[in-house]
């Protein structure tokens, strides 16, 4: 997947075709126009937008597809008709052998232990529990995902200075914030995937279920120690500004975590957005499944880069 995802977000734009080139006529007046033939997928982000049958039937025939999204929730696909579905890949994913979907979910917790790690170290610098989750993430087995995820609650209730806290699916107060930016997070995973040609619904970690899209919370665990830096250093803030004890999801916070797809970071010793580096690590993972290889998969470690956000 060589080809450019083209990300429509700005309120009100129009979207045609002339020349066999995407034109998108923004409210201000200013144009983007991209090649038809370089484009793999198109997500529309943004309300309001005008999309003309032209646009629709070029995408057809370039065999392009077109994502709805409503709160950056992809809601519906436009395919074309000689490509109801991305063949190749979804025979790779349900076809994949057991040994290989082992591999890919263990590369997984591994990247995810390593980067709670790293980033917790540089927040708590002197708790003998933060050895405990060196070893711990060391290991090489899947079971070490729910221990380093106890040590890690435990030493980031530590370094926040919230006595009691407890890691739960509710939205109060710091696990609102927490819910709220996975939320956030975990909406582009599913575009990212989408656009690439991968069946969300087919996870290697996580469970098949009702409303649910494992294969998006499976790419999205090693990024979730991003999500969590962003809140310490929010949370931190609050605390000075004399708001301590008091989080919750309002109108600053939700503007503060949207920029958390624009943070800077290093991946394969390139400093991207993370928005750049997801899109990146999806690819790679869609390269493995096709393969046969785990190798080809490289998913974001912290530890490889200096965190640049």
């Amino acid at each position: 997947m060589s080809y450019h995802i083209s990300d429509i977000s700005t309120t009100g734009a129009s979207l045609s075709v002339k020349d066999d080139q995407l034109v998108s006529k923004n409210p201000d007046g200013s144009v983007n126009k991209l090649p038809m033939e370089d484009i793999g997928s198109v997500l529309i982000n943004c309300f309001s937008a005008e999309v003309h049958s032209s646009f629709l039937v070029s995408a057809a025939e370039h065999k392009v597809p077109v994502f709805l999204c409503d709160k950056f929730k992809p809601v519906s696909m436009v395919l074309p008709v000689q490509r109801s579905s991305d063949t190749l890949m979804t025979r790779a994913q349900i076809e994949a052998p057991q040994r290989l979907l082992r591999k890919l979910w263990q590369k997984t917790v591994d990247a995810k232990c390593e980067n709670q790690y790293d980033f917790i170290a540089e927040i708590v610098k002197e708790d003998k529990r933060l050895e405990d989750l060196r070893v711990t993430k060391s290991r090489g087995d899947l079971t070490k995902e729910g221990n380093c995820a106890r040590l890690y609650w435990d030493l980031y209730s530590v370094a926040l200075d919230i006595n009691g806290f407890h890691r739960f699916r509710d939205d109060n107060g710091l696990n609102g914030l927490l819910n709220y930016g996975y939320a956030v997070l975990v909406l582009r995973v599913q575009q990212k995937l989408l656009s690439c040609g991968l069946d969300p619904l087919y996870g290697v970690g996580h469970f098949t279920k009702e409303r649910s899209l494992p294969l998006s919370y499976d790419i999205m665990e090693p990024f979730r120690p991003i999500v969590d830096e962003m809140i310490c250093s929010w949370v931190r803030e609050k605390d000075k500004a004399g708001g301590e004890g008091l989080y919750e999801v309002d109108k600053d916070y939700k503007r503060y975590i949207q920029l958390l797809m624009e943070r800077k970071v290093v991946y394969q010793k390139e400093e991207l957005s993370l928005d750049a580096v997801l899109e990146l690590v999806i690819k790679s993972f869609r390269r493995a499944l096709i393969s046969g290889k785990e190798s080809e998969y490289k998913p974001w470690i912290r530890r490889n880069s200096k965190w640049v956000g």
